[in-house]
């Protein structure tokens, strides 16, 4: 999972839960940082209430667009509702213009 997901990331990450989003998936939100790639965010690959760092994909933000890992067709079009949604907040707080807070804030869940 280290491709996926360094320590570095996950220290800096924004985690919600599926009570949260409305998805039925756990997914991360964190900001560019070094990153020399567009926006992502990482979505775990079942819909376990627990965590699961070793199984995420990575969804991009701007297209909408399954990068890495597996999701069926379902979960892939609420991610993309997910992220068209909230696309302005992801957006914010991947440039550092927002921090953790006022990206959960900024956040809506679908419904």
């Amino acid at each position: 999972m280290t491709d996926l997901l360094t320590a570095d990331e996950l220290f800096t990450m924004v985690n919600l839960r599926s009570r949260s989003t409305g998805l039925p998936m756990n997914i991360w939100i964190g900001p560019r940082e070094r990153a020399r790639h567009t926006a992502r965010i990482k979505v775990q690959m079942d819909h376990r209430a627990q965590f699961d760092l070793d199984r995420l994909a990575v969804i991009g933000v701007d297209p909408i667009e399954l990068i890495e890992g597996r999701l069926s067709t379902d979960d892939l079009v609420l991610i993309g509702r997910y992220v068209a949604l909230n696309r302005q907040a992801i957006l914010d707080h991947w440039r550092e213009t927002t921090d953790g807070v006022e990206l959960v804030r900024a956040l809506k869940p679908l419904e």
